[in-house]
């Protein structure tokens, strides 16, 4: 477990590893989950798809030559999936030429081992892999976020002149009217709503991060407060 300790919380990463020859298999799979990582497998191409589809790994190490469907060609299918594509994949080639390089880089593939498997370089690469996906992810994260923040933005500017103009409207009325009189209570509560709307979109434009809470039929929505207390807070 001495690999893992070193590298936090790839330790919690799962791997598929591709390979239809079974000794290169265990030996492989052997060597992996010995550095703490969580390993699926499949025998070819095609059983990979499936299985993708249902454990969703962070990383797949893949074999070229198998049957059924070759390693490369199990690689495109997933690259053009949405779900799959941001998966690195490791092949495992016993044929490094270059034309099967390239063919696999073409594919889509991230990096490539040499067989008979190093070890050391195996597990290296491996960190490499998890860690530009962790990246890419945290950079894809942001990008989101930078889009709602800009969208919220935009949002904000075009209700606030309403607003203001609605409670300007308001507070005429209401001195024309009696303090007593039910039309001034009710006038009352709209410029406490419309004062109200104005602070949602002053604590909207106020944010930087977002966090999420569940609302009706389980969809996730934007907690406003808490997401402007993380924002000053950070």
């Amino acid at each position: 477990m001495a690999d893992m300790q070193n590298h936090g919380d790839q330790a919690s990463a799962t791997i598929l590893v591709v390979e239809d020859d079974h000794i290169s298999l265990k030996f492989i799979q052997s060597m992996l989950q010995e550095a703490g990582y969580r390993i699926f497998t499949a025998g070819d191409g095609q059983l990979c798809l499936h299985r993708v589809a249902d454990i969703q790994p962070d990383l797949i190490i893949m074999d070229v030559v198998m049957p059924q469907m070759d390693g490369i060609e199990a690689c495109r299918r997933l690259k053009s999936d949405a779900v799959c594509s941001r998966i690195p994949v490791i092949f495992v080639t016993g044929n490094a030429d270059e034309k099967t390089l390239q063919a696999a880089f073409d594919a889509g593939g991230n990096d490539f081992v040499r067989k008979p498997v190093n070890r050391v370089e195996l597990l290296a690469r491996i960190r490499t892999a998890l860690t530009q996906r962790r990246l890419n992810q945290k950079l894809a994260e942001e990008e989101k976020l930078k889009g709602i923040l800009e969208m919220a933005g935009a949002i904000c500017h075009e209700l606030n002149q309403p607003l203001q103009y609605v409670l300007g409207a308001v507070q005429l009325l209401m001195l024309d009217i009696p303090k007593g009189d039910i039309l001034y209570e009710n006038l009352d509560a709209i410029r406490a709503r419309v004062e109200q709307m104005g602070e949602i979109t002053r604590k909207l434009t106020g944010i930087t991060r977002f966090r999420t809470r569940k609302y009706v039929g389980g969809q996730d929505i934007i907690d406003i407060d808490q997401s402007l207390f993380d924002s000053k807070d950070g």
